[in-house]
């Protein structure tokens, strides 16, 4: 992990994003994203975890523009790019680049690899002629692992790999020399005989040219290990934050605990009792008077239920110089119990004021 993390490249304030979702006659309102707070420092890379539907690709989204914000700010080297759009947000669109998740369908299948490469330096680098522009993206892709680049600038992305796929996808968004990368879920489609490499791309990206890397991931034992710092996200909301190694050895969140507790560990037998959740997320169009996690927390069914657990949601508060955590009862143990009982969680529907 680099030590050289002091400036702020991204910064993402109280984001919310809420979609318009019908049931029966009502209008609702489905909040994603809810409130989140993100910054990402120069040579940083933050991983943002929770399971599916928890919000991630929506934040990842949204700070690239690709999702309009209901509202917050989202300012990228120190440039508000939240309501920018049009031939301004192209332009300032060389700051941030992204890599989704599948290289099969994020791809054009008949494009050759140095098309794919070459397509953002013939927006973003209009200065330079053919040839130059041929040597970036030749440059570019050997940076990414593609050697000898020669020989694979002229295959179409239906004639390689999907390790090979993707490394085109991060030698496209590096070769215009963006300040922050978004990655969504990079390998999670990839075999994990290939994962290995795609990974060590981006860590030896980041420590050559210094890109801030918003990382996002379901596995918190790969986060883990390639990420500076973790944002654990439930329901739209970030729970815990802090640096990797704290965050893992230290779960102060009753969500983060359990999603600790079934990484694999070496030496554990299946005796070993697990803090397993059970249940599903809460639906997203209820509005939540207490904490959100609630209805699946194994610490509050322990606690016998706590009045405050129900009626206040907690803030994210600091409980380290760089470690903070959004629960009434942070790093009280959460007992091994069989499946929690359902809490009944007082909700209202949010809707659309409709004529």
């Amino acid at each position: 992990m680099s030590d050289a993390i002091d400036t702020l490249v991204a910064e993402i304030q109280d984001l919310h994003v809420h979609f318009p979702v019908r049931h029966g006659r009502r209008r609702l309102l489905a909040r994603a994203v809810d409130g989140v707070d993100l910054s990402i420092h120069d040579r940083e890379i933050l991983a943002l975890v929770g399971e599916s539907g928890c919000g991630k690709t929506t934040i990842a989204r949204t700070i690239m523009r690709l999702q309009d914000p209901t509202s917050g700010s989202i300012s990228i080297g120190g440039v508000d790019v939240t309501h920018v759009r049009g031939r301004a947000l192209r332009k300032l669109r060389r700051d941030f680049q992204m890599i989704f998740q599948d290289p099969f369908e994020s791809l054009p299948a008949n494009a050759t690899a140095l098309d794919v490469v070459s397509a953002g330096l013939l927006v973003h680098r209009r200065d330079l002629n053919p040839t130059a522009r041929r040597e970036a993206a030749l440059s570019a892709m050997q940076d990414c692992g593609l050697r000898p680049a020669s020989s694979v600038a002229g295959r179409r992305m239906f004639q390689l790999s999907g390790g090979q796929r993707q490394r085109v996808a991060i030698a496209a968004a590096l070769a215009v020399e963006p300040r922050l990368l978004v990655a969504d879920e990079p390998v999670s489609m990839l075999d994990v005989s290939v994962r290995a490499g795609v990974l060590r791309v981006l860590l030896d990206l980041r420590e050559r040219l210094g890109v801030a890397t918003l990382f996002i991931t379901h596995d918190l034992a790969l986060a883990g290990v390639f990420a500076d710092r973790i944002a654990v996200l439930y329901l739209g909301r970030v729970v815990e934050e802090g640096a990797a190694a704290d965050v893992i050895g230290n779960p102060l969140h009753p969500y983060t605990r359990a999603l600790v507790e079934v990484m694999p560990k070496l030496g554990r037998t299946h005796a070993e009792s697990r803090r397993l959740l059970r249940g599903e997320p809460t639906n997203v169009t209820a509005v939540f008077a207490g904490c959100r996690f609630a209805p699946r927390c194994p610490l509050h069914e322990a606690l016998d239920r706590p009045e405050r657990c129900l009626t206040e949601e907690p803030a994210l508060n600091p409980t380290s110089a760089d470690h903070g955590v959004r629960c009434h009862f942070p790093g009280t143990p959460s007992p091994a119990l069989p499946t929690p009982q359902s809490v009944t969680v007082s909700t209202t529907p949010t809707e659309e004021n409709t004529p």
